[in-house]
């Protein structure tokens, strides 16, 4: 259960429904319900009693803060004719944590301290509002702040007492550069058992997801069924769980103990941004240079102007030099080089939007790769990063 005017109005997206679900799934409940509600305290208090009357877990999100329009403990508290009490220690820790960065405190920010009789706190290690655990004759209420990056950490925090015994098990894999099409054909011309349960899922930046799901007394046919996978989509195949290229990418460079650079054009810093997202990333990522404009190549990365003049930016030979070029400046194992049109102008006859280059070199051999990707240019620009950390990631893995 979200709560929140910005989630029923359709300003943001409820991202938290679709990770708590996951995670439950993953740990063995069955999720039956998402429902999203206003900030209205009626409104809470009514569908706190009518899921609790069904199932025998809720976790709900949003309307912890300390403003006005926050009021979900409030109904929570109604909803259960529980008293709501100002913990004082908690009080503490919130004003003390936000005088840190701000002096004049405002005196609502003691409402984030407000426990519902006889919850269990769940500390938030990231904000000031923390969450709640409630028992509810046998039942149990999970209330987690809205911000996704204070929630998922409180949730991963309070799963484990959650989890419960499972009769299946789950392999998760991830995918890239082959079509979602193509990996459901290939699953549906082995005809795997009925037992196996295969769902997949497909992201323009991230690859295609595949899982299957299985009875214990099933789960070797799904297994199997992973096997044959890797075994045809070897290069593509990126890794199990919770993975992405550039996870994968950091820990086969982090094993050998190799860095890279980059030099980006029409991707603006999204493959420097991706690497950076993974936490350690400086052991294995010396920087990179944004080369947008050809006075950049030209004079920052050393491509030459013959070289701009008579194939142009967006060319196998331009990538090449910017790829040495990043290589020179930062003294790195690897270097990656993109160049490309993401549109919806700068296309020429014989280089149309969505063309781009590829290049990854060590200083003694290059892999070079033309793509022709023409979506929406920010579609365009985050499959693009993507796919320059995956050629680099088959490189290490020998594939190519």
């Amino acid at each position: 259960m979200t709560v929140g005017s910005e989630i029923v109005e359709g300003i943001i997206l409820n991202t938290n429904a679709q990770y708590i679900c996951q995670r439950l799934v993953e740990n063995g409940f069955m999720v039956k319900e998402i429902t999203c509600v206003d900030d209205d305290e009626e409104l809470i208090k009514n569908e706190v009693q009518r899921l609790l009357k069904n199932y025998d877990l809720l976790v709900m999100s949003g309307g912890l803060g300390p403003t006005e329009d926050d009021k979900t403990r409030e109904a929570v508290a109604k909803a259960l004719s529980r008293k709501l009490i100002l913990d004082e220690q908690i009080k503490r820790n919130i004003f003390e944590r936000v005088s840190r960065y701000y002096s004049n405190l405002p005196s609502n920010l003691e409402k984030q301290a407000l426990v519902i009789e006889g919850a269990q706190i769940v500390p938030n290690p990231v904000g000031t509002a923390p969450g709640q655990m409630i028992d509810v004759e046998g039942k149990k209420i999970i209330l987690l702040p809205g911000p996704p990056q204070e929630l998922k950490p409180m949730f991963e925090n309070v799963i484990s007492s959650l989890k419960i015994e499972q009769d299946f098990a789950t392999i998760k894999m991830l995918f890239f550069a082959v079509p979602e099409a193509v990996l459901d054909q290939f699953m549906s011309d082995i005809k795997v058992k009925e037992c196996v349960k295969i769902a997949t899922q497909a992201s323009f930046g991230e690859g295609v997801w595949i899982r299957l799901t299985a009875p214990l007394n099933c789960f070797q046919e799904a297994k199997n069924l992973s096997d044959k996978l890797i075994d045809k989509f070897k290069r593509n195949f990126i890794g199990y769980g919770d993975t992405s290229v550039e996870k994968a990418l950091f820990e086969e460079l982090k094993i050998r103990n190799l860095t890279f650079s980059v030099a980006e054009s029409c991707t603006g810093g999204l493959i420097s941004s991706k690497i950076v997202s993974i936490p350690g990333a400086s052991k294995i990522f010396l920087g990179g240079v944004v080369a947008y404009d050809n006075f950049v190549k030209v004079k920052v990365l050393g491509v030459r102007e013959e070289t701009l003049k008579e194939f142009g930016a967006v060319s196998e030979q331009c990538v090449v030099e910017m790829a040495y070029g990043i290589k020179r400046l930062t003294g790195s194992d690897f270097a990656i080089a993109v160049s490309g049109i993401a549109g919806p102008t700068g296309a020429t006859s014989d280089k149309p939007v969505g063309t781009v280059y590829f290049c990854v070199t060590d200083g003694r051999r290059e892999t070079v790769e033309k793509l022709f990707y023409p979506q929406e240019r920010n579609i365009f620009r985050n499959r693009v990063a993507t796919h320059a950390l995956y050629l680099l990631l088959s490189r290490l893995r020998g594939m190519i």
